[in-house]
């Protein structure tokens, strides 16, 4: 059960009321979804956002925001450095400690790509924050947007069609499965490397080449992929598997830190390798935010027993 069910309260006798703080385009989608339903929005640390804001209520500061607030959502990710809240959307520095301090003990409290030390601090200050990215809900439908913008990324950076391409997706989770059957419908040759047998029956079914990974190892015969899409976040792509790829090979790498490619490696030896973090916040921010606001609606109904 998630740790936020524990400070579950009684039915709210009010519209729920929700605090965004800092964040960028996908949390300013996310507070005017989450407004749109009928819910009290109130954000902080958005103030460059020129568009429309709807009913969302622009909170002059973090006590007004998260005062009374139902559930207080943290940015995706909460902080790039460990000390600054992340919010591009302010010219203003926000401390994560500021941000902490506002808060009150057993305050229901979400983020997304919580840190062990972001944790750490909350938790020192009797708060618990629940991370929305690890929920499987969000994962999964994350996972199409991540392929379609691994697809988009991969025909800017090629001088040729993927319509035809030969393409190497390693690993078969939620965003493989999704980019193996995006490459395959514009017509790219799609083989999949996984471990377990159940994936590799699967991969077949659904029309890719199969191969196992102990296969992708053996041997030193040249591999004759044009695109390589790494999903597996550890490092699988070293020296031994690069050098048998072509010279003018794409490695587009979606895995999570530290990554699955030997990036030092490949870029000292001429491979053109990009680490893609974060796509759907980069291709489509607007659909990134809509599934937040969903997982954060369901997160309120198991908070409150349903919402209005």
């Amino acid at each position: 059960m998630p740790e936020h069910t524990r400070i579950c309260a009684q039915p709210a006798a009010h519209p729920p009321k929700l605090a965004l703080l800092g964040g960028d385009l996908r949390q300013m989608v996310t507070a005017k979804w989450l407004a749109r339903d009928g819910m009290e929005v109130a954000v902080f640390a958005m103030d460059t956002y020129a568009g429309d804001w709807g009913s969302v209520t622009r909170a002059a500061d973090l006590a007004s925001a998260v005062g009374g607030a139902d559930l207080v959502v943290l940015p995706l990710p909460v902080s790039q450095d460990g000390e600054r809240l992340h919010c591009p959307l302010t010219r203003r520095t926000v401390m994560l400690e500021e941000v902490l301090d506002a808060l009150s003990p057993g305050q229901a409290v979400v983020g997304g790509k919580v840190s062990a030390a972001v944790r750490a601090m909350a938790e020192a200050r009797g708060i618990v924050i629940s991370d929305y990215l690890q929920r499987e809900e969000l994962a999964i439908a994350n996972a199409v947007p991540t392929a379609e913008g691994a697809l988009a990324l991969a025909m800017a950076e090629v001088p040729y069609t993927i319509h035809g391409a030969r393409c190497l997706v390693l690993g078969y989770g939620r965003v493989a499965k999704a980019l193996s059957k995006t490459l395959s419908a514009v017509g790219a040759w799609v083989t999949v490397a996984a471990r377990k047998s159940e994936d590799l029956a699967w991969i077949a079914a659904n029309g890719h080449t199969p191969l196992p990974f102990s296969a992708l190892y053996e041997g030193e015969a040249p591999l004759d992929y044009d695109i390589v899409f790494n999903t597996v976040p550890e490092q699988i792509v070293g020296a031994a598997l690069l050098s048998r790829l072509k010279d003018d090979v794409l490695l587009l790498d979606l895995a999570s830190a530290p990554g699955g490619i030997d990036r030092e490696y490949a870029r000292e030896h001429g491979y053109h390798v990009i680490w893609a973090l974060s796509l759907p916040g980069k291709t489509a921010p607007v659909t990134a935010g809509k599934i937040i606001g969903e997982s954060i609606r369901q997160i309120l109904s198991e908070l409150l027993g349903g919402v209005s």
